[in-house]
């Protein structure tokens, strides 16, 4: 009996300190040509929603040993001239679902480039409006 009445003490402080289950914003970064491949992954891994922004992106190995001229005008001329074109990927999705979201990008985009980024959120709120 004491050890049950321990173990719904200790269930019932978990839940007053950690809430709900955690909450991760996950950024996944691709070249644009594999935003299909990277959105259906999501797909698979049971997302409900995302979001996209596209930018100029270059690896650290394009980027290694690389000096940009100080002047303004030059620096974003070789940086769009040598940027490739890319997309960011964002979801918001629970801990428990990661792993299956991480296998599942790994399946699709294991010989692609691509970067993934995980944040915890301290707290969410959605205004749906119908």
């Amino acid at each position: 009996m004491i050890h049950c009445i321990i173990y719904i003490k200790y269930i019932i402080l978990s839940i007053m300190l950690y809430g709900d289950i955690m909450k991760v914003l996950l950024y996944i970064f691709v070249e644009t040509e594999n935003i299909g491949k990277a959105i259906n992954a999501l797909s698979e891994g049971g997302i409900s929603g995302f979001f996209l922004m596209e930018y100029k992106g270059m690896s650290p190995q394009e980027w290694a040993g690389f000096l940009i001229d100080e002047e303004p005008e030059k620096a974003v001329k070789i940086i769009n001239d040598m940027a490739k074109n890319s997309v960011v990927i964002g979801t918001v999705v629970s801990e428990n679902n990661l792993e299956n979201i991480k296998y599942a990008i790994a399946e699709k985009l294991g010989n692609y480039k691509h970067t993934i980024m995980e944040l915890p959120l301290g707290g969410l709120k959605v205004n749906k409006v119908e």
